[in-house]
């Protein structure tokens, strides 16, 4: 047997023994897991680490938006989680690419076609890559994974023939753990749906208790007052002066309190509703013409007690500029209203903390909104609702995560939720979302919708 031979089976030998090593490490961390995010996670570190490279993305396919989502990405950008990519359009685009035709792609940059959109937006640079179909046990490719420059030169074959065997195990698990996602999820919706239920049932008593109270006695006490007040004008006028400052603020605040309330529990009645329509498989947008201001007036308008509890002023400014346009406004108007109850939120418990001093003045909480009618959407086209507050500010870690689905809170009690919610009803309407923010400078969370209904 030549030299040249048995060189050669030692490098066959050594790739095998990798390939081996590379499956036990994969397989070990990937059943380890069992939510989607920490396997993607995991998926993505270990075979970066096997392959010896620099950063790695995983998308995963969205059936109904038909579009790539950037899932996971590791040593690159962060900023990219949840950017969408139209595989269809994408014609140059190596994850497009891949998930169109289910074929692997080894690409250097140096003498292949590459898209540098993506560089471009990032500020990486991409040197060689490698790109593989995530399939499952049908064949159907549920999504791309891509490891980017890797750092002893440029990847080969045996890299791209490894990443495939990865890959294959990481569909698989993929799969399996979608599919137990979706039965836990199940199992929620039926319990959603018994508390809803439940709520509903409790809902009643509270409404009927404040309908009673303020027939009853609000009411008839006001006029008892009013016929007492008449009576010492002229008899007792420094008594009636007295009476009248002391009732005063509560006559002033008593409507308020109860549009509060009445509009708190049709708020949760609401809700109850669309949990109902979501466990039915209802879709429950209603995008129709209508005016802004009016929408967030009313939707902000309950938001005013809790703010003035907590030093805060709510300003609404520019909604009359903008023309009413297509929107759901029980979506929309949630949404901003789930944003403004966030900056009250932090605002608070920040100062409870001490990491937010107190002010004299108090703190302020600013929704802005603007039309830009000309154009093509997002350039132009758009209607820009900001809320912007001048509280705290949001941690790196966290801001870099709004908006996925491994978004966190830092408020105790808080699951994020609230931001996800508003990124659906911005896609819902095929808009954008996006955050900006520096701690100790406080936020500005932003929804950009097209003008014209998508």
């Amino acid at each position: 047997m030549t030299e040249d031979r048995v060189q050669t089976l030692e490098q066959n030998l050594a790739m095998r023994d990798r390939q081996i090593e590379a499956v036990h490490r994969v397989s070990a961390a990937l059943f380890s897991k069992t939510d989607l995010d920490s396997l993607l996670h995991e998926t993505l570190r270990v075979s970066l680490e096997t392959l010896e490279a620099d950063a790695g993305s995983i998308y995963l396919y969205d059936k109904e938006k038909r579009k790539l989502v950037f899932r996971y990405i590791y040593g690159g950008a962060p900023s990219l989680l949840g950017v969408e990519i139209d595989p269809e359009e994408d014609r140059e685009g190596k994850a497009a690419t891949v998930f169109r035709t289910g074929l692997p792609l080894l690409t250097d940059t140096r003498t292949d076609t590459h898209n540098t959109s993506i560089d471009d937006r990032t500020g990486y640079h991409t040197s060689n890559l490698l790109t593989v179909p995530l399939k499952n046990l049908g064949g159907e490719t549920i999504g791309v994974m891509q490891a980017l420059n890797k750092r002893s030169g440029p990847f080969g074959e045996d890299d791209l023939e490894l990443m495939e065997i990865i890959g294959s195990l990481a569909a698989t698990s993929i799969v399996n753990t979608q599919l137990a996602e979706e039965a836990r999820l199940a199992a929620v919706a039926r319990a959603l749906g018994d508390l809803s239920h439940d709520i509903k049932n409790a809902l009643t008593p509270v409404e009927s208790m404040v309908d009673t109270t303020v027939v009853s006695f609000v009411e008839p006490m006001y006029k008892r007052l009013d016929t007492l007040l008449a009576a010492w004008e002229t008899a007792h006028p420094e008594m009636a002066a007295a009476l009248r400052e002391t009732i005063g603020p509560l006559r002033d605040w008593y409507p308020e309190m109860l549009s509060s309330v009445n509009d708190g529990c049709g708020d949760i009645r609401e809700m109850v509703s669309q949990i109902a329509d979501y466990i039915k498989g209802a879709q429950a947008t209603h995008i129709e013409v209508s005016d802004l201001k009016a929408v967030l007036e009313e939707r902000l308008r309950r938001l005013n007690v809790v703010a003035r509890n907590r030093r805060v002023t709510i300003h609404l400014e520019g909604l009359e500029s903008v023309p009413p346009f297509p929107f759901d406004r029980r979506l929309l108007g949630r949404a901003v209203f789930n944003l403004v109850n966030n900056a009250l939120g932090a605002i608070s418990e920040a100062v409870q903390r001490r990491t937010l001093t107190l002010r004299p003045s108090g703190f302020n909480v600013w929704v802005r909104a603007r039309a830009v009618p000309e154009g093509t959407f997002p350039e132009g086209g758009y209607c820009l609702i900001a809320v912007q507050d001048d509280g705290p500010g949001i941690p790196e870690r966290v801001k870099s995560l709004l908006f996925t689905p491994q978004v966190i809170s830092t408020t105790p009690g808080g699951t994020g939720i609230g931001t996800r919610f508003v990124k659906s009803v911005a896609d819902a309407h095929g808009g954008l979302v996006g955050v900006e923010s520096q701690m100790g400078e406080g936020a500005r969370f932003w929804i950009k919708l097209p003008l014209v209904g998508t």
